[in-house]
């Protein structure tokens, strides 16, 4: 090797080796399976890399050509491997580990190994074909923009060695050892260019999906996986304000039925049960869209955003109204079962969210006053002229039971 191809060579290592490192570190500090794979797909490769060179001493072909060969094939795995651990799938050893072996196999029994272009036409091809599968994990899924990127990188991968198969191959005309050098710095550099854009990629995605994670537990109520009222505040003045002029979005007060007699009687333990088998029910019969929120004590709110209408809308409340009722027939306490009454009111009815919110409050207190465990739908605009005293608390809520 010239001098140029050992400095790009080194600069590919070193590159590696930072990146690898600091995956592995963030894998040792979050235990993110991801980043595991990751670091150890760069420093296979950079490992792959160092052995690279001991080919020029001639009697070390197993570590220089077979292992090299096998880590960097072993890397490529991973970072597919990583790709579908970080979109949640499982990645299987076995697999993983198959491509690495055949490539021992080929190069220790197939007498085609021994040739130096039949060597680069399979890496080449395995290569591609593995970045393939690396793309279409990435891209194929519906991933943040950061492993899409990377689906990218690999894209422009698999291009890469393909287009290098058939140069290696011959099919596009015969090559001369210069040509071969040449091609070799080519792939050397692809490397480099290649580990920091995946590096930093990987990097920031583990990064994003860490804030995330965070974001979303500052918005969600731990008991109940709801999100809590701060985030349904925000997340409902935005879709009303991203509502078409002719949309209709619907808002749902749910609270549940005797649940301060039931909670002194059971404890808090069994509240907290009866609470978090409601959130199930709800959220299992919830669209992708639709905010669900736990605003307080035992109470919830739900807003159905689109095209909305109150034939939906009560259809949905009834069935919430009803399998929960269902679900808490064997727990009568105190004389009394778990139920749940609702209000509705429609964006229609109201300019702003708080307004909203108040409508369908005063169709809940509604339902509570003829006699619970029922819907009841908002019928008049707000301000009513009899609704302008003090707005009920979720005290008055509890009371209300």
């Amino acid at each position: 090797m010239n001098g140029h191809v050992e400095l790009i060579l080194f600069l590919s290592v070193g590159t590696c080796l930072l990146a690898g490192l600091a995956l592995l570190w963030e894998w040792r500090i979050h235990r993110e399976p991801a980043a595991g794979w990751w670091g150890l797909a760069f420093v296979s490769s950079a490992t792959g890399a160092c052995l690279f060179p001991l080919r020029a001493l001639g009697h070390l072909d197993l570590l220089s050509i077979g292992i090299s060969n096998a880590l960097f094939i072993l890397s490529y795995c991973a970072i597919a491997a990583g790709v579908a651990t970080f979109l949640g799938r499982r990645a299987s050893l076995l697999v993983i580990a198959a491509p690495s072996a055949a490539w021992l196999v080929f190069w220790g029994i197939a007498p085609q190994a021994a040739d130096f272009d039949t060597r680069v036409v399979v890496m080449s091809a395995v290569t591609a074909c593995l970045s393939a599968c690396t793309a279409w994990i990435a891209v194929s899924a519906n991933a943040e923009r950061l492993i899409r990127a990377l689906g990218v990188v690999m894209v422009l991968r698999t291009g890469f060695f393909a287009v290098r198969c058939l140069w290696a191959s011959e099919a596009l005309g015969a090559l001369s050892d210069p040509q071969r050098g040449f091609g070799f710095q080519i792939v050397v550099i692809e490397g480099v260019w290649t580990s920091v854009l995946l590096g930093y990629l990987m990097l920031a995605a583990l990064r994003e999906k860490r804030d995330t994670a965070l974001l979303k537990l500052a918005e969600t109520d731990f008991l109940t996986g709801a999100s809590n009222r701060r985030c349904f505040q925000v997340s409902a003045e935005g879709a009303l304000r991203q509502m078409p002029t002719r949309g209709v979005a619907i808002l749902m007060m749910l609270d549940l039925d005797n649940f301060k007699r039931i909670n002194d009687a059971c404890g808090h333990a069994f509240g907290d049960t009866v609470l978090q088998r409601f959130a199930e029910i709800v959220r299992e019969r919830l669209g992708r869209d639709d905010i669900f929120a736990r605003l307080g004590g035992e109470e919830f709110a739900v807003m159905i955003r689109g095209d909305a209408d109150a034939s939906r809308a009560t259809a949905l409340a009834e069935s919430i109204r009803a399998d929960f009722q269902r679900a808490m027939l064997g727990a009568h306490i105190a004389g009394v079962s778990p139920t749940v009454s609702i209000g509705i009111a429609a964006s229609h009815q109201a300019r702003t969210l708080e307004t909203l919110l108040a409508l369908a409050d005063r169709a809940l207190y509604q339902a509570k006053a003829n006699g619970r465990n029922r819907v009841e739908h908002a019928r008049t605009e707000f301000p009513a002229p009899d609704f302008a005293e003090p707005a009920r608390g979720h005290d008055t809520l509890l009371e209300a039971g």
